[in-house]
């Protein structure tokens, strides 16, 4: 008997052991399902710059690397996430095209394109553009190549922000682009549930599709008394707020109320980037001495054969 109760401690000692390893082995709830460890790295202009001091709240937990610069298109926003992109990244915001001209939205998509090499089977979040119109050309071909990119690539999410803007223009600055601090909070919201749907497999919810790629939500009214499920377009000026800020004689400075409230978090967010260009630096320094002590041992051989 003896013999028997300490086989079966034993077993019961192993058994308790290997459903240990197992636990710690399988996937927890609502991490990362793909490539990477979970981190999320977000790059985009202005828009994202107001974004992003709220992304963690809707996020808690989520490691969170942002690098956004106001103005840039999606060229320079490519080159932004060039320079932070890292293996360990689980999902990719790639928040551009507002700054894209909307004659051209073969930019937007060539630039897709690049990330999507780069980011393999990593999930991207792509949101719907809410923009200028310049020469009576809106956004239709620039939202249209995000619906493409999506659908070419299962699981991409595409938060509709021009939809959002439609149906809520009371949460916008004056220049009709930038949101104030609840339409960022707002737009933080749409962006985070796109996050959170790639860190847990889910497929995309495409959105309508036509002139801004905003349908009205179910219950709601357009801007211009659209009914839910109709189409409301841009008809946006082509004048940047500075510029339109100037015309009517306002002093320079952001509108009361209309800049979110930076979390400190968020700065400290880019410091990898800012580690990966000071060693860029440093390596193109001394490449440079390199190369400019290499032309004074030429220079000397040609002076003294």
């Amino acid at each position: 008997m003896p013999k028997r109760r300490g086989i079966a401690a034993t077993l019961a000692v192993a058994l308790f052991f290997a459903l240990a390893i197992v636990a710690a082995l399988a996937p927890s709830a609502g991490a990362a399902t793909g490539p990477g460890d979970g981190r999320v790295l977000a790059v985009g202009d202005s828009l994202e710059e107001l974004t992003s001091p709220y992304l963690g709240h809707f996020l808690p937990g989520v490691p969170l690397t942002v690098n956004a610069v106001g103005g840039s298109n999606s060229f320079q926003i490519f080159d932004l996430f060039q320079e932070s992109y890292e293996p360990s990244d689980s999902v990719i915001v790639f928040d551009a095209g507002t700054n894209d001209d909307p004659e051209y939205p073969q930019i937007l998509a060539e630039n897709l394109k690049k990330v999507a090499a780069i980011a393999g089977e990593r999930c991207l979040v792509v949101p719907t553009i809410h923009g200028f119109t310049v020469n009576g050309v809106d956004n239709a071909g620039k939202n249209r190549v995000v619906a493409e990119f999506a659908a070419s690539r299962p699981g991409t999410q595409t938060p509709d922000w021009a939809g959002y803007v439609h149906t809520h223009p009371q949460l916008m600055q004056s220049d009709n682009l930038h949101p104030i601090e609840a339409g960022a909070e707002g737009r933080a919201e749409l962006i985070a549930a796109g996050i959170s749907r790639c860190l847990a497999g889910e497929p995309n919810a495409p959105v309508a599709r036509g002139a801004n790629e905003g349908a009205i939500p179910p219950g709601m009214e357009g801007r211009n008394g659209e009914a839910e499920g109709e189409l409301s377009p841009s008809h946006e000026s082509f004048e940047a707020a500075a510029q339109a800020s100037s015309a009517e004689g306002g002093s320079a400075g952001p509108e009361p109320g209309s800049q979110p409230i930076a979390d400190p978090v968020h700065f400290a967010l880019v410091d990898r980037v800012a580690k990966a260009r000071a060693k860029k630096q440093a390596e193109e320094r001394t490449a440079a001495r390199s190369n400019l002590g290499a032309a004074a041992v030429a220079a000397m051989h040609a002076l003294f054969p």
